[in-house]
């Protein structure tokens, strides 16, 4: 599965009855594995001058030949090729794109997406897919003919843009549109049964994308803009954060002593040590946004827009700017950041934060930022087969254990 030319050949000969279809050059653009359950793949083709994705999921115990009965009876056809193809020999089974296990209707709705920008934008008005997460999520922007972003539209699983759509509205509702810290995304119709959100969108530069003294300042909009987040009433669809509890970092480290079997040990043992250092948050759980990293972030005015709202939940403060923290510390890790630079961020985003709310503990945000190392990037790693990164888990253990007793110089 992971060997983008042999798929490529494969279908090749598979995606049309009859004759073979030119694939000139076939890529794994994204991989998400876990352990005895199954390994979802978005592969990228070139087929003649265009690129065309084809998703799969290979499921473990003759799972493949059930999936492919189920999803035959809802594919279409699309430019000739067929809509669904069993790889019997790999356990798998691979969905051309706009068919997808999981998002149903997919075709359809693009075509009312399509639709709905030329109502908003005028004729010429189009629609760009901005990222694509088979069987979960596809980002689209409208735009008009000119150029200009009309909006954005996010299609969700049934019913699930429904609960999305409640959220903004309820979080949108809260905060004055003058708020000179925090913007959010506006509601602007949540059409196709509940399946697809429509969404203000907002313009502004990426704080991720921001370097030096302008990211010092982008992450002292963001800490102001988090405070202000967190100062909101939770929409009563929020549930509570679960992804730090013991069962998920028992897991976790389980998944990583699957991958590195040597590190088996010191996963199992920073695991058992967060459980038995947690301490339970003295306040009422607050509106968290889940998800919190600086791609999240746009610079809007004089302050900062969170996105991507999905992931709202409930928990500690800690939390997001625990991850914020790890998030940072991993890119020292990697390179891309030097540990000056990390320093001045972290300290950016906490007075930025500080500014608006108390901070949260010091022996708090220790705790999450290592929790979140032992769960996000090391366990991305492993999910996304990513061989650079598995080759550092050694450092992110450790970096999560320094944290954990205090010796981080963050």
């Amino acid at each position: 599965m992971l060997d983008a030319e042999a798929v490529g050949r494969f279908l090749a000969v598979e995606l049309r009855a009859g004759r073979p279809v030119p694939v000139g050059r076939c890529e794994v653009v994204h991989t998400n594995y876990r352990f005895g359950k199954h390994m979802r793949l978005l592969y990228r083709l070139r087929i003649g001058r265009r690129w065309r994705w084809v998703s799969a999921c290979a499921f473990p115990d003759g799972g493949a030949e059930e999936a492919f009965r189920g999803a035959t009876h809802a594919a279409a056809r699309r430019a000739g090729l067929r809509a669904v193809v069993r790889g019997t020999h790999l356990g798998a089974v691979f969905w051309t794109f706009p068919n997808d296990r999981g998002l149903v209707r997919l075709a359809a709705l693009l075509r009312e997406a399509r639709a709905l920008a030329r109502r908003m934008g005028g004729p010429g008005s189009q629609v760009h897919i901005v990222r694509y997460k088979p069987e979960t999520t596809l980002v689209l922007q409208l735009v008009e003919p000119s150029g200009r972003c009309l909006s954005y539209a996010k299609i969700y699983r049934p019913a699930r843009g429904e609960t999305a759509g409640c959220l903004h509205i309820s979080l949108a509702r809260q905060l004055r549109p003058d708020d000179p810290h925090l913007r959010l995304p506006a509601p602007l119709a949540c059409v196709a049964g509940g399946q697809m959100l429509l969404l203000e969108a907002i313009e502004g530069r990426q704080i991720g994308a921001l370097e030096g003294r302008e990211a010092e300042v982008g992450l002292a909009r963001l800490g102001a803009a988090l405070a202000t987040f967190h100062s909101l009433e939770p929409p009563v669809e929020a549930q509570r954060f679960t992804r730090y509890d013991e069962a998920c970092l028992t897991e976790a480290a389980s998944v990583l002593a699957q991958a590195r079997p040597s590190l088996g040990p010191e996963a199992e043992a920073l695991a058992r040590e967060l459980v038995r250092r947690f301490e339970p948050p003295p306040d009422r759980p607050l509106c968290l946004h889940g998800d919190m990293h600086t791609g999240n972030g746009i610079l809007a005015g004089s302050g900062a827009a969170l996105i991507d709202l999905d992931k709202v939940s409930l928990g500690p403060a800690a939390i997001d700017l625990g991850r914020l923290l790890c998030l940072l510390r991993y890119k020292r890790l990697v390179g891309r950041l030097t540990a000056a630079d990390e320093r001045a961020r972290v300290a950016s985003l906490l007075a930025g934060y500080a500014g608006r709310r108390p901070l949260p503990s010091s022996h708090a945000l220790r705790w999450y930022a290592a929790a979140a190392l032992l769960t996000e990037p090391a366990m991305q790693a492993v999910r996304r087969l990513q061989p650079e990164a598995i080759a550092r888990l050694d450092l992110l253990l450790a970096e999560a254990r320094r944290f954990l007793e205090g010796h981080s110089d963050a």
